[in-house]
Order: C-alpha cells, then structure tokens, then sequence
C-alpha cells in the first residue's frame, strides 16, 4: 500500500511539475516510462492537457481558500504537522487512495500554481482550414472546399476538377504546343491552405494568404507562374520546358525538382529554399544577378537592398507547413506570430516591445488550436499573451 502510495505522489509530482515549471531530462524519462505502462495513464494525461479540463481545473483552484481548507483539515486530524512537506505526504496518505487527479489538485495548490497561462477565454481560435477560392479567366469567383467541382476552360481544351481538396487541371489534346491565353487565379485567405495540380503535373502546395496565377495549359517549351505569399512546389520534369517562379523582384527557374518559396509582400526576405535537384534564382532589380542552388541551400533575397545572400539550412524546416507542423528554429517572436497570424486569421498587438526580438525553437502542431499553442509559447518564455474579442491577441512580458 505504501509503495502503491509513494508511485501516485511522485506521479503526481511529475505531472503538476510539467504542468507548471516543466521536467529535467530524467524526469521527463520517468513520466514517459509510467505513460507507457497503461493506455489509461496517457488518456488521463491527454485529458490534463486538454483546454477544457484546464479551465475547469483554473476554475477549481481560484474558487479556493487554500488557508480555510488546511485550518479544516488540522481541525480534523489529531498530530501536529510542522513542514509544508509532512502536510502533503498526510494529505496525499488520504488522497492517493481516492483518485489521482485529486493528488495533482493538492499539488498545484500547495506549489501556488500560476493559472495564468490557461485564463479563461470565451472562443477558442481554431486551426485554419483546406479551402481556397479559384477565379477563372472570366472573372467568375468559385469557393473551393469539399464540393466537388468538374468543369472545362481554353475552349474545352482543360479539364478542370476538385476533389479530396486539391485543384487538378488535365489538357486534353497532349499534342497542343501553344500556351494557353486563358489564366486562372487560385486565392488562398487567411486561415486557408490548399494543393493544386497544373496541367503540366506540377503539384503545389498554397500556404495561408498566398496566391498563384498560372495558364490553364503550359506551352511545350516554357512554363511560368506567378506567386505572392508562400508555396511548396513539386515540379514535373520536363528539360525542353524550363519551370519559372516569377515573385516581382525574383525569378526561380527549375528543370524538375522539389523547393519552397517565401515570398510575403509584409516581410523583408523572399526566401527560395530548395530540397531537392536544382534551382537558379535570379532578379533584374539593381544589378542583375544569378545564382543557382543545390539541396539545403536558400537564397535570400532582401527587398530593402536588392541584393542575395545564400545560406546552408535544414530545407525540410522550411517545407514542414505543408506536413501539419510548425518548426522554429531560434526564430524571432514577432516573426513567429506572423506566420501563426496568417495561420488562424488572428490580428496580433505587441505591448512590449521589448519581446518581439525574442528567439524561440520547438516543434508545434499546425491544426491544434491557437490557445494551446500560445499556452506552449508561454510555458518556454517570460511571454505573456491575452485573448480578446475579434481573434486579437496582446503580446506583454510578464
């Protein structure tokens, strides 16, 4: 009984410490260890993470009078207790044979646990969503979602489908060497993602507040789009047919390769990272220059000066979006919050400026909802962020 005892104290102790200070290395260890034990342990634990249980949970402690509470259990229990430590085992002797959950309450309260982090928040700011609006040649707007659409342009040349979220355009007659003067337009708002699939078979990958204008059907001897915002491509190889990124200042040709490209109107950098075959960036502004990339590398472009600058990077940091993650690498808060910004449609205020050049790394899931992710932002840094009304967001050091 003791041991069995002992186990939920210090089970306990792990996880008030996660939910509060966080875990060294060994402990970490061990709490990994006891979630493995039982599929009941990691549903408990999954539900302690849960928003819902943390407000409840916030709810609970601050209706409490912790000092009323122990002068009532004193009250009631005959030895004389002297360290706050010698209370808790006490206490815990009475609650480890009700429930775990219960051994957590006692510990978060005991620790003065600070429940700013899970403040209470009417709404809950969801994870964008696979949507997009496409404009055809003559102007008419269609929202694209889970409605499948089927449909010709280019004088029936192109056939035009959307299922299973992404955007197909097949060419019908594969001898046709001219382009297309037909040009459609994929819109993808904020809080939006979406693929596309040209008529060439070069997938793409359309991040939030992104678009891409492109010709329902490619020549047979060049092929070129045009790109604001950011955007994953998979091109299919086709050495007689040169595939052109054109972004306003930059270019990027490519014969078949794989890469992705940064390039917000709002941000100083347009950013081409590739990750496979090889790429030649180039820009007509100021001083014309070319400068071809092999995997890993990123040409950078600064809009301020118009001059490149090529660095080494792990090229799968930069195309992780499109696999439902977010990884910052030492990266900037305010740079941060922009690309989450554009991610959930939040509009985000700093109130200090002192935090904005704060640096964060770490690996966050792109469809858990913003709150969480803000809450795991708090956890690793003296930030602190306050929701209110209309999806805004105030960024303060605490």
């Amino acid at each position: 009984m003791k041991k069995n005892i002992s186990e939920k104290i210090e089970i306990s102790r792990l996880l008030s410490s996660y939910l509060g200070t966080g875990l060294d290395a060994n402990e970490q260890i061990q709490l990994d260890r006891w979630l493995k034990e039982d599929v009941k342990h990691q549903k408990m634990f999954d539900d302690l993470m849960s928003i819902q249980v943390r407000e409840k949970r916030s709810e609970f402690i601050n209706r409490i009078n912790l000092d009323d509470e122990w002068t009532r259990f004193q009250k009631n229990r005959a030895p004389k207790l002297i360290s706050l430590k010698s209370k808790w085992l006490n206490v815990a002797r009475y609650a480890a044979v009700i429930a775990l959950p219960m051994l957590i309450a006692g510990y978060l309260l005991l620790q003065n646990y600070n429940t700013n982090q899970f403040a209470e928040t009417k709404t809950l700011i969801q994870p964008g969503t696979q949507t997009a609006h496409l404009v055809l040649s003559n102007g008419k707007k269609i929202a694209l979602d889970e409605m499948a659409l089927s449909m010709k342009e280019a004088n029936d040349e192109v056939i035009i489908e959307n299922k299973e979220r992404t955007l197909n355009y097949t060419t019908v007659d594969k001898k046709t060497k001219t382009q297309s003067s037909a040009y459609n337009e994929l819109l993808i708002g904020k809080g939006e993602e979406y693929q596309l699939v040209l008529s060439d078979g070069t997938r793409v990958w359309l991040n939030s507040e992104s678009r891409l204008k492109f010709p329902v059907r490619f020549a047979n001897n060049r092929r070129e789009v045009i790109l604001e915002g950011e955007a994953f491509f998979e091109v299919t190889k086709n050495a007689k047919a040169p595939f052109i990124v054109k972004t306003g200042p930059m270019d990027i040709e490519v014969l078949g390769t794989s890469f992705n490209v940064s390039a917000y109107k709002d941000e100083a950098n347009i950013q081409t990272t590739l990750l496979e075959g090889k790429v030649r960036v180039s820009s007509k502004y100021g001083q014309t220059v070319e400068q071809v990339l092999k995997p890993n590398e990123q040409a950078v472009f600064s809009r301020s000066n118009n001059q490149f600058e090529i660095i080494e990077v792990n090229a799968a940091l930069y195309a992780c979006w499109r696999e439902g993650v977010f990884i910052f690498n030492e990266e900037n808060l305010e740079d941060i919050l922009r690309k989450l910004s554009r991610w959930y449609n939040i509009n985000v205020f700093f109130q200090s400026e002192e935090v904005r050049s704060y640096q964060f790394s770490g690996k966050l899931p792109r469809f858990k909802n913003c709150n969480e992710l803000l809450d795991m932002i708090e956890k690793t840094t003296d930030v602190q962020f306050t929701m209110k009304e209309n999806r805004v967001v105030i960024v303060n050091k605490k």
